[in-house]
Order: C-alpha cells, then sequence, then structure tokens
C-alpha cells in the first residue's frame, strides 16, 4: 500500500508525507530509489515499510510530484490532507 498521510503549509514550505506498507519482496528498493530521485527525505524504512516527507518552497512542484506519485500508485483522501491540492494555487 503506497499512501499520501498528510499535506502541510508552514508559511516558508509545503511539506507532503508519505507512508508505504506492506510491500512486496523488491519493491522497496524501487520505492526507496524514486523518492530518493524527487528529494524526499526518508524517515523510516524496515523489510516492508518506508516513511517519508518532502519539504519545499513551491507549491506547483509539490502537486507535479504529487501527481507522479499517483500515477506510481500513491492515493488518499483530500479531505484528509488538511486543504486540497489544486492546481491553480501559486
Amino acid at each position: 500500500m503506497k499512501k499520501f498521510v498528510k499535506f502541510s503549509y508552514d508559511d516558508e514550505n509545503y511539506k507532503l508525507e508519505i507512508y508505504c506498507y506492506i510491500l512486496k519482496v523488491g519493491e522497496i528498493e524501487e520505492l526507496i530509489k524514486g523518492l530518493e530521485e524527487k528529494n524526499f527525505k526518508l524517515t523510516f524504512i524496515d523489510s516492508d515499510n518506508i516513511r517519508g516527507e518532502l519539504e519545499l518552497a513551491e507549491y506547483s512542484k509539490i502537486v507535479e510530484i504529487r501527481k507522479q506519485l499517483e500515477e506510481e500508485g500513491f492515493a488518499w483522501s483530500e479531505e484528509k490532507a488538511g486543504f486540497s491540492l489544486k492546481e491553480g494555487r501559486s
């Protein structure tokens, strides 16, 4: 399972937090590589779980990365994110 956990803003940066669990054999290495390429800070890794966060000042870049992750199977309920991720925000 690949989940978005939280999306927040602290007056300077946007933060996107993810959690992946019950990962298949070999999937964890692929996810680590992909998340690191997107500049995620991985805060927890074990045999079938990953937790990480991405902090950026640019809203449009966070939205772009979120869309890429959705294409890779990440999902969440936007109303639980704190506020909706819409393309129109600057």
